[in-house]
């Protein structure tokens, strides 16, 4: 029963957070997802890391959001293609972030190829 209230408690978070960015509250909508992910355990949370991209990017903080798609990258495997046909990036932000990020790209990459079994 725990589990499943703190399922249901996790996605009320994340809830929470999607909807203070629909209203473009980013900063509470930072704040939430930020409690969603220190939560969440070892669940993958690249859409998540993406979401908050976007948040930062919509509220001005560019090289914040930039090291949000690095996490993804790293942490989760954010492809190359998903720069392209992500449905949840910015199109704005993945266009700037895979200028700034492009020379990287591979490193970063490699890092997240090392981690996977």
């Amino acid at each position: 029963i725990y589990q499943l209230n703190f399922a249901n408690e996790l996605d009320s978070i994340l809830s929470k957070a999607r909807e203070f960015g629909r209203n473009k509250n980013y900063t509470e909508a930072i704040k939430t997802y930020e409690s969603y992910i220190k939560n969440a355990g070892e669940i993958n949370l690249k859409e998540v890391y993406i979401e908050v991209a976007n948040c930062y990017f919509l509220n001005e903080k560019k090289e914040i959001a930039v090291k949000y798609i690095q996490k993804a990258i790293i942490k989760y495997g954010f492809t190359e293609d998903e720069f392209i046909y992500s449905t949840t990036l910015n199109e704005n932000l993945s266009k700037y972030a895979l200028s700034v990020i492009y020379d990287d790209y591979f490193d970063l990459r490699a890092q997240y190829l090392s981690t996977v079994k």
